[in-house]
């Protein structure tokens, strides 16, 4: 007879609070992508995404709003998922440091000695975007590796939409407002999987 052991389960108002972290930490982050994104455009594609912008980060807020109410209510004792696996590999400020040298050296790079700071966000996108996928391991946050590979999508696919003959501001248009949308998504799609979670 084989003996299963039953996975260690986190308590579910520690979960929700960790997920309305996560999620408040990614939305700031969000509001800075979408403003360097929203600077580079004027007109009536500035005033669409400002709309849409306004719209979605709306969605969030309702979304960390109702994550907040659920960590109050929530049992003391109720359960919530697995406690996730954590890979020890990549420590949390290893990482931390080499994201951010490789957005120093790249963005001095782009802007001093190939002259293109017009680069500079979609190098960023990029940069975060991989620095989310081992940052996923390690903090035991599947979710991060989606995020991660879709800011890599934007960053890749900036320099073809450009090159396609797009206005040169899409080369900071694209990445800034690409990257708030999918942080932005991100903490919505927190907030209902934790809401189905609390009332499951």
């Amino acid at each position: 007879m084989v003996m299963t052991s039953t996975p260690e389960r986190r308590l579910l108002k520690k979960q929700i609070r960790g997920g309305l972290t996560g999620a408040l930490t990614g939305s700031l982050f969000g509001g800075l992508w979408y403003l360097l994104g929203l600077s580079s455009l004027s007109g009536l594609p500035f005033t669409l995404a400002l709309v849409g912008g306004c719209l979605l980060l709306g969605i969030a807020l309702l979304s960390m709003l109702n994550m907040a109410r659920l960590a109050i209510r929530a049992p003391e004792q109720a359960l919530g998922d697995p406690v996730p696996k954590r890979d020890g590999r990549f420590g949390f400020t290893s990482i931390l440091i080499a994201e951010s040298i490789a957005l120093g050296a790249g963005n001095t790079y782009l802007q001093n000695t190939l002259h293109r700071p017009e680069w500079m966000l979609t190098w960023s996108a990029l940069v975060v975007g991989v620095h989310f996928l081992p940052l996923a391991s390690t903090m035991g946050v599947p979710m991060l590796r989606r995020v991660g590979a879709a800011m890599i999508a934007v960053a890749v696919a900036t320099p073809l939409v450009v090159g396609l003959g797009a206005q040169e501001s899409l080369w900071q248009a694209l990445p800034g407002l690409g990257c708030a949308a999918i942080l932005w998504g991100s903490a919505v799609v927190t907030g209902e999987r934790n809401r189905k979670l609390a009332n499951h």
